[in-house]
């Protein structure tokens, strides 16, 4: 089984700090048995130095017969203390008290041997003008004991330090890891569907910016979700409408048609079946020329020449001066000059349709005003009227494709608009860099701003 990230790093955290504190607790061992022997040769070479002084000297006092005891009587007196000698004369030994087996070293060396599983220092030195040779040898197994009591001192603090850091080592990475975990659910949560929730950002660690960072990631994405299912839903809603715009006036062309093919008609009648038809074809005419106008802005950068706001607003009112006054409106242009770099023919586009629905939102004494106003940074071109006005929930919505704010009235064939407007004028207010806004109340007539950018 794979072991998870948290225990890798647990197990490799353990096992590198218990092979460096073994490795250390072993080479401290090492080093403090090293320095005992040391210590340990130098006291040898003290005391053999002292039994050399203080048998050359009883020599000297004694006679040669003697010697022998002389031997014999130090061999016996430091034997208990675990030192032991050996003489040697010319070539053969004349007492001993050392352990058999062991490596005898050469006048004047130390070397360390062992015999039996004891641990010894030897030393060798010509005494009594070179007639003797005097081998000084002592038990330092108590080095050994030593060693190994202290390894198992050793070893018993390294099982007591390594369960601790064992159980400590756990709690810690559980804490550094836990919000790691935390966002590990989160974006378990998220990707399961649930964009609201959230990772916790207190603290101001490393994680926690990474929290922080994660939770504007998160509402980046849930927002970008909220406009990707809106735009479904507006597209969804266009095409229904679509649809429905499609099949009303097809319905009716199909019927006055095949009522003109089968039916015995009088010729006034069949005029009229005929004007219907060719009414409802050319709005869907409209309709159709007004989308491919949409899509083309859509996809398509402007061509900005200089156009003076003034003409424009003069043209547009003298465009719609006859529908206007057959509808009892007045239309009134005011404001001062300016320059707008942009294409005349989608400013006139735009313009031609906020004033075509003002005029279809006013009664008869009607005023409809186009008016520019500049400052520094803008500048903004305006139409307003005294109409029926609109509601919050119906300005929301006026630049949605086929949206109608008098569903009654613009369902008619004839009188009734396309639905599109609004939503053009919006292409080409974006096209354009600029803002188009609306301020309505019920009763009291509707403002559309179109505020461009100059600097």
């Amino acid at each position: 089984m794979r072991l998870k990230f948290l225990e890798r790093t647990y197990l490799l955290t353990l096992i590198l700090f218990l092979v460096f504190l073994n490795g250390g607790i072993f080479a401290l061992a090492l080093y403090t048995f090293e320095a005992n022997l040391e210590a340990a040769e130098q006291i040898s070479r003290s005391e053999q130095f002292t039994i050399v002084s203080a048998f050359e000297r009883d020599a000297e006092d004694s006679e040669s017969s003697t010697t022998h005891l002389l031997q014999v009587s130090y061999a016996s007196f430091y034997a208990p203390k675990g030192i032991y000698l050996r003489f040697e004369s010319a070539g053969e030994v004349t007492h001993s008290t050392l352990p058999p087996d062991l490596k005898i070293p050469e006048p004047g060396k130390m070397t360390g041997d062992r015999a039996d599983g004891v641990r010894y220092i030897l030393i060798t030195q010509s005494i009594c003008d070179d007639s003797l040779t005097l081998t000084y040898t002592k038990d330092v197994s108590y080095l050994d004991a030593d060693f190994s009591r202290l390894i198992i001192a050793f070893a018993a603090a390294s099982v007591v330090a390594s369960s601790l850091l064992a159980i400590l080592l756990y709690l810690l990475l559980r804490r550094l890891y836990s919000p790691l975990e935390k966002l590990s659910r989160v974006t378990q949560d998220i990707a399961g569907g649930s964009f609201h929730v959230r990772a916790d950002e207190s603290g101001d660690d490393e994680f926690a910016h990474l929290a922080a960072d994660f939770n504007r990631m998160a509402e980046r994405i849930s927002n970008q979700m909220a406009e990707l299912r809106d735009t479904a839903d507006r597209r969804q809603r266009m095409l229904d409408d679509f649809a429905h715009e499609m099949r009303t006036p097809l319905t009716g062309i199909y019927g006055y048609a095949e009522y003109i093919c089968t039916a015995n008609i009088p010729e006034e009648e069949m005029l009229d079946a005929a004007g219907y038809i060719m009414s409802e074809s050319n709005r869907l005419k409209r309709i159709s020329e007004t989308l491919l106008d949409s899509a083309f802005i859509r996809e398509n950068k402007i061509e900005p020449y200089p156009c003076q706001i003034m003409p424009l607003l003069l043209d547009t009112r003298e465009r719609h001066l006859a529908s206007a006054l057959s509808s009892g409106c007045e239309i009134r242009v005011m404001g001062e000059d300016a320059t707008l770099s942009g294409d005349q023919l989608l400013l006139e586009m735009l313009l031609s349709n906020l004033t075509e629905n003002a005029i279809k939102a006013c009664e008869k004494k009607g005023i409809i005003t186009l008016s520019c106003t500049k400052s520094e940074q803008y500048i903004t071109l305006s139409v307003t009227d005294n109409g029926v006005g609109m509601t919050e929930e119906q300005l929301s919505h006026i630049t949605e494709p086929f949206y109608r704010t008098d569903q009654s009235r613009s369902r008619s064939s004839r009188t009734g608009g396309t639905g599109l407007g609004l939503a053009l004028c919006k292409r080409i207010a974006e096209a354009h860099g600029a803002v188009l806004e609306f301020s309505s109340h019920p009763g009291q007539g509707t403002t559309a701003s179109v505020t461009f950018t100059t600097s």
